[in-house]
């Protein structure tokens, strides 16, 4: 893979480092507060051996000027230490289009507009339907003229190109895909038999592969959580293995990913652009401490 090199993982703070980063923090917060009683022309340190200073005094400006150079001079430190405590950080694993084959892939299932089936799409506006090539890729070119403009109108997308677009970069090295769906009349779990179905007809490559169900709100962020949990606690053995997909779904779906890779630095998301090529990008999120997976 033509992937480019990750940032340096950054060195995890010393206990001394980080006590002086809260003292230095304990400092500023008191040197603020002095400093804001000092611009309102109140006395300064009262309790102070040798008197308090008055406003007006050469003195007291001289103390308020010197507390706002060393709560600027704190300020600097606890930023430039600080990026070293950053508690996760971003790393692009690989180029779009240049993802890393994978075992196990998790799809998030939207529930798609058009009513597939091998010969084409049915069911869209006013009963409009959709001829497809029987086989990849002349079957997503057709999918994605849906959408483009042509006489001046354009049709719903269909759902599940991105789906298929997602699955085309680990098909030679697929051994389990799981699907999880949205519950309830509208939700997407009911369409997982037509869509696994759709997956063996344009991959029959994978027509021996495990393709398993899984049902969760695409709302609720605990259940969705536990659910790819237990997906990966099932596939313990080889979590680098594990690709999750945020194509589909909603905001929630890619929020869990994101902290599934920070428990998991082992494992990355994906997602398809729908724009343009199409391209899939893969990312990871991981813990600032944290050496970066082996690729």
């Amino acid at each position: 893979m033509n992937a480019s090199p990750p940032p340096p993982a950054a060195r995890p703070a010393s206990l001394a480092l980080k006590i002086a980063l809260a003292g230095v923090a304990f400092a500023v917060i008191l040197l603020e507060s002095w400093i804001a009683d000092g611009l309102k022309g109140d006395e300064l340190f009262p309790w102070w051996p040798g008197g308090k200073l008055k406003y007006g005094d050469t003195a007291f400006s001289c103390a308020v000027g010197g507390m706002i150079g060393l709560a600027a001079l704190g300020i600097g430190f606890l930023y430039r230490q600080g990026r070293r405590l950053l508690p996760v950080e971003v790393r692009r694993i690989g180029r779009p289009g240049h993802v890393r084959p994978r075992a196990v892939l998790v799809l998030p299932v939207s529930t798609p507009r058009w009513q597939w089936s091998p010969s084409g799409l049915d069911g869209g506006p006013d009963g409009k339907t959709w001829p497809l090539p029987p086989t990849l890729p002349a079957a997503l070119a057709e999918m994605a003229r849906l959408a483009a403009p042509g006489d001046g109108k354009t049709l719903p997308s269909f759902a599940w190109e991105q789906l298929l677009r997602a699955i085309a970069p680990h098909a030679d090295r697929l051994q389990r895909i799981v699907l999880v769906g949205s519950p309830g009349a509208r939700g997407s779990f009911a369409t997982l038999p037509l869509c696994r179905q759709m997956i063996r007809h344009y991959f029959p490559s994978l027509d021996a592969i495990a393709i398993d169900e899984r049902e969760a709100s695409f709302d609720a962020l605990d259940e969705l959580l536990d659910c790819y949990r237990e997906i990966i606690a099932g596939e313990a053995a080889r979590k680098s293995e594990i690709m999750l997909d945020v194509t589909g779904g909603t905001k929630v779906v890619s929020i869990v990913a994101a902290i599934v890779t920070v428990e998991h630095p082992e494992i990355e998301f994906q997602y398809v652009d729908t724009e343009g090529e199409k391209a899939v990008r893969s990312f990871n999120i991981v813990s600032a401490a944290e050496p970066p997976a082996a690729a």
